[in-house]
C-alpha cells in the first residue's frame, strides 16, 4: 500500500548538542581555560529528566510482512529502564501513516533530536525500502516524525520529499552556537529551529567528505571547546576495494563556528598520512579538560599488508585523538587493543575489538570512559559469543588501566554466552536513571537464532555493574522473533 501524500500531519551509532560525555567537570583536578561546552540535551521523548532507549528493528515481520519493521521505546525511571513503559510504534500504529509492507524497513537507523525545540526529544523514524508517492510522482525512502510530548511520543508527520533528512548518518547539535538545535548531514547543514512540517530556518551546503569519498560515519561534539559543536566525518573513498594499496577510512574535521561549519580538514598523523578509522567515531571529553576527544573504533585490517599478530598495527583497536583549543591534536592517536595493559583479554584476529564504540562518564569522576564491542569474541569454547569492554577515562586520556570486561557468562548478567550471539554488536550510553552517570545499554542481534535481545547495565561510583540489569527481546515487546535482529543499532 503506497503512502498517500496527503497523510502527513505535523512531525544517536542520538540526540545530544555535545556527546554525552560534554562535563563541566574535570577529573584529577585539571585547570580549565577553556570556555565550557553548552550542556547536552537529553535523550528524552517525555521530558521527565531520564534518558529513554529507542531502538530500531527494521528486519522485524509485522502483520505477516517480512522486514516491514518497526521500533521499540522503554522509558526510562529513578531504577533505570522501566520495562513496564515498553512500546512499539509500527505503521500499523495509528497516528502513523502508511501500512506494514514486506521490506519496508520502518525503523531503519532512527535519530532522536529534538526538532522544534520544545524540550522533548522527537525521534526522525526512516522506512529506507518504502514506496510511496508524492504528487503524482513515484518515491523510494520515507521518513516520519514522531513528536515528543509530555506523555511520550505522539503523532506521525510524513515528511515530504526535499524535506527527507540523511537517513544514515544526520546528527543534532548547535553547529552556529545559536542555541538552537542544527542536523548535520553528509551534504551540508540544516539548521533550526524546525517547523513541524520539517522545514529548518536555513541550510548550508558543505560537504563532509572530499570529492569521490563517501560517508561510513559522523560524530557532533565541542572539539575545541569554544562552546560550539564540531563534526567529525569517517569517510572512504568510493572506489576502494579490499587489497589496494593505502588506508582506506579516513578521519575529518569540520570545525564549528558563528557562521556554521568551517570546510573540511583531513586529520593527519606523525607522517603526515591521513589517519586510519575504521567503522564507527563517537566523541567524548575522556581526559576532562573540557573539550570533546575522538574516539573511533577499528575492528578489521586497512589493507592486506597489516600483520595480524602485531596488535598495534592490526585493525582490532581503538584510537583516540585528543581535542585541543585549535582542534583535533596533530601527530599519531593513540591506539588501545587487547594487548594492550590493563585491558582483560588477547589481541586476535577477528575478534572485532572495536566494531562499536560508545563514550560517556560511567562513573561520574568527570572524565569520559570508552565502551567497546567485541562481538566475535570466542570465549569458554564458544564461538562469536561476543563480549564488551569498558576502558576509564583518566586525566591523562585512556591507558586501558582498570579496564573491565562484561559479558552474557559475567555474574549478575542474565542470559548464557552462546554461539554467534554477537554480544557487543552494538552499544550505547543513555542516563536512564538520572543520576549523572551513563548507562551501558548493549545488543546481540545473533541471540536466539538471530531474534536478538537488549542488555541494559545500571553504573555507580565504582562505574558499570551487572547488579540489577535486565535483558529483553521480542517476547517482550510482543513482536514476531524470526531474524528480526533487535539490538542490532542504536541511535549516537
Amino acid at each position: 500500500m503506497s503512502l498517500p501524500a496527503s497523510s502527513a500531519s505535523h512531525r544517536t551509532r542520538r540526540a545530544v548538542v555535545a556527546a554525552i560525555a560534554l562535563i563541566a567537570a574535570t577529573c584529577g583536578a585539571l585547570p580549565v581555560a577553556q570556555a565550557q561546552p553548552k550542556a547536552e540535551t537529553l535523550q528524552d521523548f517525555n521530558g521527565d529528566g531520564y534518558e529513554d532507549l529507542a531502538v530500531g528493528v527494521p528486519y522485524a515481520t509485522v502483520g505477516g510482512k517480512k522486514a516491514a519493521g518497526y521500533f521499540a521505546v522503554v522509558l526510562g525511571s529513578a531504577k533505570g529502564l522501566d520495562l513496564a513503559t515498553r512500546k512499539v510504534y509500527s505503521q500499523a500504529s495509528p497516528g502513523i501513516p502508511g501500512s506494514p509492507e514486506a521490506d519496508d524497513r520502518f525503523g531503519d537507523h532512527v535519530s532522536p533530536v529534538d526538532l522544534d525545540g520544545d524540550g522533548y526529544t522527537d525521534l526522525v523514524v526512516p522506512a529506507t525500502g518504502e514506496h510511496w508517492t508524492a504528487g503524482g510522482e513515484a518515491q523510494v525512502h520515507s521518513q516520519t516524525v514522531l513528536w515528543g510530548s509530555a506523555t511520550g511520543l505522539s503523532g506521525g508527520t510524513l515528511l515530504q520529499p526535499g524535506r527527507l533528512l540523511d537517513a544514515y548518518s544526520s546528527l543534532p547539535g548547535d553547529f552556529d552556537g545559536d542555541g538552537h538545535t542544527d542536523l548535520a548531514m553528509s551534504g551540508g547543514v540544516r539548521f533550526g529551529p524546525f517547523t513541524r512540517d520539517g522545514v529548518p530556518a536555513r541550510t548550508q551546503e558543505i560537504p563532509a567528505y572530499d570529492a569521490d569519498d563517501s560517508v561510513l560515519d559522523m560524530a557532533a561534539g565541542d572539539v575545541d571547546g569554544d562552546g560550539i559543536t564540531d563534526l567529525v566525518s569517517l569517510t572512504m573513498p568510493a572506489d576502494w576495494e579490499p587489497g589496494d594499496q593505502g588506508s582506506s577510512h579516513h578521519l575529518n574535521y569540520l570545525h564549528g563556528t558563528e557562521q556554521g561549519l568551517a570546510p573540511l580538514t583531513a586529520l593527519r598523523n606523525a607522517r603526515g598520512a591521513k589517519i586510519e578509522g575504521g567503522s564507527d567515531i563517537e566523541l567524548g571529553d575522556v581526559n576532562g579538560d573540557g573539550r570533546d576527544d575522538i574516539v573511533f573504533g577499528r575492528p578489521s585490517p586497512a589493507n592486506g599488508n597489516e600483520e595480524p599478530n602485531d596488535p598495534s598495527q592490526y585493525g582490532d583497536r581503538v584510537g583516540v585523538v585528543l581535542g585541543t583549543a585549535q582542534g583535533p591534536k596533530t601527530g599519531d592517536p593513540r591506539m588501545l587493543h587487547q594487548d594492550t595493559p590493563g585491558v582483560p583479554g588477547a589481541g586476535e584476529s577477528g575478534d572485532f575489538f572495536g566494531a562499536s564504540v560508545a563514550v560517556g562518564d560511567v562513573d561520574g569522576d568527570g572524565c569520559a570512559d570508552i565502551v567497546a564491542g567485541v562481538p566475535l569474541e570466542d570465549f569458554a569454547g564458544v564461538q562469536d559469543a561476543g563480549t564488551v569492554a569498558v576502558i576509564p577515562g583518566g586525566a591523562s586520556g585512556p591507558t586501558g588501566a582498570g579496564s573491565k570486561v562484561f559479558s552474557q557468562n559475567t555474574a549478575g548478567v542474565p542470559g548464557t554466552a552462546e554461539r554467534r550471539d554477537r554480544f557487543g554488536e552494538a552499544v550505547t550510553l543513555l542516563d536512564t536513571d538520572g543520576d549523572g552517570r551513563a548507562d551501558l545499554i548493549v545488543g546481540a542481534p545473533g541471540e536466539n537464532a538471530d531474534a536478538g535481545s537488549v542488555w541494559a547495565f545500571r553504573s555507580t561510583a565504582a562505574g558499570v555493574t551487572t547488579k540489577g540489569s535486565l535483558a529483553f527481546g521480542a517476547k517482550a515487546f510482543g513482536t514476531n522473533p524470526d531474524s528480526a535482529r533487535l539490538g542490532a543499532d542504536f541511535p549516537h
